[in-house]
């Protein structure tokens, strides 16, 4: 009886080593979302390159004041570019930007989109100060395609002033809340390239996809220039 007690017991010790021993799961690991590499500009092709330096002077600063009839002095920054005669529409937030690429000389030449029109929402706002027709977008881009106002090296000067404007930069929040303040604000703050285009270093390190100068413009035509002075020849 003993030795079937012994047997018994040595049965059971055996066969507690034979249950599997459980393998333990494998650590899940986190899925890796790629980070999408920033997208530049590209850079203005050589011969346009020379062929804009050539042709148009360095400008020596951006910052102007004036004084107003009233004794009132007047901040403003603008400057020049000409007209790459390419148009396209972009996207920045909840506006949906109409625009046109300009070549802007500086201490080089670069070249980025200028806001010509901006749509939020049902609001359609044109950027160029010398059109008075209807605001709706395809009159305004008729209006600007049939009379040339966009042509391939047309001289067009964008500028901003007010009390948000002094030397040191632009205040985009103490400019207001219209569509061009709450624009000009959000690419801001989203790119920070006010400092670069201001201090004439624009181009020099690549400008970021997206972005686009948000100042109103005025574009050299017959009514306010020599027209041989209008345009410059391009390649």
């Amino acid at each position: 009886m003993r030795k079937l007690v012994i047997l018994l017991v040595s049965l059971l010790l055996a066969g507690c080593g034979l249950v599997p021993t459980p393998t333990p799961s494998p650590t899940p690991r986190p899925t890796v979302t790629p980070t999408q590499a920033p997208r530049y500009y590209p850079t203005v092709d050589p011969q346009t390159s020379q062929e804009i330096r050539y042709r148009v002077q360095e400008p020596k600063d951006y910052y102007h004041e004036s004084l107003a009839p009233d004794g009132t002095i007047i901040k403003f920054f603008s400057l020049m570019v000409i007209s790459s005669g390419k148009t396209g529409v972009m996207q920045a937030g909840d506006f949906v930007l109409d625009v046109l690429w300009v070549y802007e000389r500086n201490r080089i030449a670069t070249q980025y989109p200028l806001i010509i029109a901006v749509q939020e929402g049902k609001t359609y706002t044109p950027y160029y100060v010398g059109y008075s027709g209807d605001i709706d977008r395809q009159t305004y881009l008729e209006y600007l395609e049939q009379n040339g106002i966009l042509d391939r090296g047309r001289k067009i000067f964008p500028s901003v002033s007010g009390d948000f404007v002094n030397r040191s930069g632009i205040d985009w929040q103490a400019c207001g809340d219209s569509t061009f303040c709450r624009l000009g604000q959000y690419l801001q703050e989203t790119y920070d390239l006010d400092y670069r285009l201001i201090n004439r270093v624009m181009g020099w390190n690549a400008i970021p996809e997206g972005w686009a100068l948000a100042w109103m413009w005025d574009a050299a035509t017959e009514e306010n220039s020599d027209p041989q002075f209008m345009k410059i020849n391009l390649p």
